[in-house]
């Protein structure tokens, strides 16, 4: 009787939660299909088989639907998996609009409690973005299965409750890649071998850094899943650590915080990582920390940039191991990783961390393990707490659109004048696509003494996601954080300044008035539209457009005439600066049509009466170091999306000399000079990927630069020439201690030189990114044992410098005196050549778009001086 009773009251309880029991027999247990447990050691499941599981399981379960989102950079399928009760996946168009309206909080309190009773919690998870993380992405089938297959009252209630979105994989690529090397050195001297390219084709680890600009597709499709189409509540994005000390982090982040940001968001977080925790201690999961290791500050993270967008986000970072090899730790050889106060404490007892670690064996099976239960841990809290998750996103939603009403700002402006137009709408869809609601103007306007045409557009403040606006248009000022009173600054992570419109070159007005202006709405910015003025046998473009120079790049493969005016010029009105772009040869007016209507570009019959420097079609080596390096990528997706033609450049190359034959140019990119000259060491990778390009290889770009190369050196790289070359400069941004220089990133204001033609095009100040970055100074040229200047050492050029006044604009900064009046973009003849060298970022993670135009230059100068 009472069996019969269990059975009565388990079928009436899967009737009203509107779950179905699973037919398990029609879907094989990943142990069976794999052939292996998932986490196992020494095996790794490939993405192709991951993306075949996750199909069947789509098609053999009415509780997942598998949704192709796209191809990856590199063509591979981008799926997300939807998991809930049939009743919830039948409804998916309602529960995302009670989503969207509860998000973009412009109902009624009485409305938005009807519709959190209503909804369900929309809760997604992200895993192994970072592709050698490989934990998640290996236990995902396993946690599919379950979902798929489990009729517990406890799966049953997720399910209810709960429409989980999950990523088995952000970067499908990238497992391949590392699958495959991984299988390809295991059970070798080279199992633990690191990599020699990047595990995301363009971005390698900085696909995590990616989140607020969408250079990359597979941030795009996880953005549109995060502030367009799903708009979940609960979000938890999944990684490896270091394995130090701590098993695994789980939010809440330390300090410093951003005061934008909703106290009610930080009190979720807590609310939701104590219960994953929980749940894990209850599993004999321990070791588990929080409120250490990564801070809240920085909004390049998809994980932190969701904080500004109200989203209860969770980090889960688990200890690592060498990819499937297993490793074995002794207590007394962990030790504290190295971020000085942000929270670690080694492996000691303390409130935020009250299991340690005893040591032992640790693998990749743990992490599967980890992994799996905080996930069931995330989705149990997402079904218990339904309500509260869904009124608390409404309920910050509001707090921001009422601070936008009462408080500064009120709103920014982005105005039509701008230097570059294209690129400011560019900015706008950015915004656009992070979630922000973007108006224009019906007709002029003023506010705060600036009269604003029609067609204007601007960000109001009064919108759900106010704190992202104001955080990513505003200056970010970090707190002067110390590890001790008095002491040393205290160390920060990833940037601490980002400020869009400085990054990019555009000019945005914060409004500190309130204002009345007709306002619509519009769901994409247009840029000018693209016409040619006039007909004639050369046409001038302009140079501060930075979608010029795609014009150019097209125009010298197809043979046409391309040169800068070397002096100001008027003609048809109009008054060009140097650096005017010159545009001629056959058929030149079909083809300035065409190119005109597709980069926006205003094109002007007309020529120049003065001298040209002709342009000649680039000779490019990218040095690509096999320590794999994520500024050459970014670089490359620069270069391919302007395209730029360029030929990959690897040590063995460079040893061989001879450079000047095939290339004018050569572009060394962030690399330190130790690993450029090194490489990996001898015995750690396969053969044919250690070493650098060593003495032969620094003889060989010393040679080329004498024959007349142009040797273009980023950021660190530039040490090479200072330490090599003899270049009359020195680095002194480590010759301070902390307290009087700190300047770990920060964008910080120069003044140009736009009469030099690397500066041709750009205003007479600008604004550039200082991450990691040298500081130069003059030092006397060394003399011979005759006395004399080394004769092949041509005058130094200066084309930006720090003014003689605090350059700060954004970030972090101390000591500003020390950068006074200093260079930051310097040209250094050398025989017949000339080396380029940028102290600051010009193109950091394709996202500084204000100094494209200096590195853009910069790649076609030195070759055309050197024809002319």
């Amino acid at each position: 009787m009472r069996t019969k009773t269990l059975v009565v009251m388990w079928a009436f309880f899967i009737t009203i939660m509107g779950v179905s029991p699973a037919f398990s027999e029609n879907i094989p247990d990943p142990e069976t299909f794999f052939g292996h447990k998932p986490g196992a050691d020494f095996k790794l499941i490939r993405w192709e088989k991951i993306y075949e599981y996750f199909r069947i399981l789509g098609k053999s379960s009415e509780r997942i639907s598998v949704q192709e989102l796209g191809k990856t950079t590199m063509g591979n399928p981008f799926i997300l998996a939807v998991i809930s009760s049939p009743n919830n996946l039948a409804q998916l168009e309602m529960y995302k609009e009670i989503a969207a309206k509860l998000a973009k909080g412009r109902i009624s309190e009485a409305d938005a409690v009807r519709l959190a009773e209503k909804g369900k919690t929309i809760a997604l998870v992200t895993c192994s973005m970072h592709a050698s993380e490989c934990g998640p992405t290996q236990m995902s089938p396993e946690l599919g299965y379950v979902l798929a297959t489990d009729n517990s009252i406890q799966i049953q209630k997720i399910l209810h409750e709960v429409i989980f979105l999950l990523v088995p994989s952000w970067n499908p690529d990238g497992n391949i890649l590392t699958t495959d090397w991984y299988r390809r050195n295991v059970g070798t001297a080279y199992d633990t071998a690191p990599m020699p390219w990047l595990y995301h084709y363009y971005a390698g680890h900085d696909n995590n850094r990616d989140a607020f600009m969408h250079n990359l597709i597979e941030t795009r499709y996880v953005n549109r899943i995060l502030y367009h189409e799903w708009f979940p509540q609960i979000f938890m994005d999944m990684h490896h650590m270091g394995n130090s000390a701590a098993r695994l982090f789980l939010s809440p982040l330390y300090d410093p915080r951003h005061h934008s940001l909703d106290p009610l968001l930080t009190r979720e977080i807590e609310l939701t990582g104590a219960y994953m925790r929980t749940v894990l201690e209850e599993q004999g999961k321990i070791a588990v920390m929080h409120y250490a290791l990564w801070n809240h500050w920085r909004m390049s993270a998809i994980h932190t940039c969701a904080l500004w967008h109200n989203v209860a986000t969770i980090l889960f970072e688990a200890a690592a191991t060498p990819m499937a090899t297993p490793i074995f730790q002794r207590a007394q050889d962990l030790a504290p990783p190295n971020r000085v106060g942000l929270g670690t404490q080694g492996n000691t007892q303390t409130i935020n961390y009250p299991s340690p670690w005893p040591g032992g064996w640790w693998r990749l099976r743990d992490i599967v393990e980890y992994a799996y239960w905080s996930v069931l841990g995330f989705l149990e809290t997402g079904a218990k707490h339904k309500d509260k998750y869904l009124m608390n996103m409404y309920r910050m939603a509001r707090n921001s659109i009422e601070k936008g009403e009462n408080e500064t700002p009120y709103a920014y402006i982005i105005p039509q004048a701008q230097k570059d137009p294209n690129t400011a709408v560019k900015m706008i869809n950015i915004l656009i696509s992070g979630g922000i609601e973007i108006h224009r103007a019906k007709n002029s306007f003023s506010v705060q003494n600036r009269e604003y045409p029609a067609g204007t557009y601007v960000a109001l403040a009064s919108q759900a996601y106010r704190p992202y606006l104001i955080d990513i248009l505003g200056p970010q000022i970090y707190p002067d954080r110390r590890q001790y009173a008095g002491g040393p600054p205290e160390r920060t992570f990833d940037l601490t300044g980002w400020t869009l419109p400085y990054q990019m070159g555009v000019e945005a007005v914060k409004v500190d008035l309130p204002f009345d202006a007709r306002l619509e709405p519009v769901q994409k910015a247009v840029p000018p539209e693209g016409k040619v003025y006039g007909s004639a046998k050369s046409y001038i473009l302009d140079h501060n457009i930075l979608e010029s120079y795609r014009a150019v790049n097209r125009l010298l493969k197809e043979g046409a005439r391309v040169a800068w005016a070397t002096t100001s010029f008027q003609s048809g009105g109009k008054r060009y600066p140097a650096g005017a772009i010159i545009i001629s040869g056959a058929g030149i007016e079909k083809k300035v049509l065409s190119l005109a209507a597709e980069f926006d570009l205003r094109i002007q019959a007309g020529s120049f009466p003065g001298k040209l420097l002709p342009l000649k079609p680039l000779r490019m080596g990218l040095y690509q170091p096999w320590v794999a390096n994520m500024d050459e990528g970014w670089t490359r997706l620069i270069f391919d999306t302007w395209e730029f033609p360029y030929t990959t450049l690897h040590d063995a190359e460079i040893r061989n000399g001879r450079l000047k034959q095939k290339y004018d140019v050569i572009v060394l990119t962030n690399v330190a000079s130790t690993r450029i000259i090194n490489g990996h060491r001898e015995g750690t990778v396969p053969p044919q990927y250690a070493g650098g390009i060593g003495t032969p290889g620094l003889s060989a770009l010393y040679q080329f630069v004498r024959d007349g190369g142009t040797l273009i050196t980023l950021n660190s790289s530039c040490l090479l020439p200072l330490e090599h070359f003899k270049v009359p400069l020195r680095n002194i941004s480590r010759s301070f201690p902390s307290s009087e220089f700190f300047c770990p990133s920060a964008i910080l204001k120069v003044d140009i030189d736009n009469t030099h033609p690397i500066g041709y095009g750009m205003e007479k100040t600008t604004d550039i990114l200082s991450y990691n970055s040298p500081v130069f100074e003059f030092i006397e040229k060394e003399k011979t044992e005759s006395g004399k200047q080394q004769d092949w050492l041509n005058d130094v050029k200066v084309v930006a410098r720090y003014p003689n006044s605090n350059p700060f604009r954004s970030g972090r900064l101390i000591g500003d005196q020390i950068l006074h009046n200093k260079p930051a973009l310097l040209e250094v003849g050398l025989g017949k050549g000339r080396i380029i060298l940028f102290g600051f970022r010009p193109q950091n993670r394709a996202q500084t778009y204000g100094t494209f135009m200096l590195f853009f230059n910069s790649l076609y100068y030195g070759p055309a001086v050197r024809a002319t």
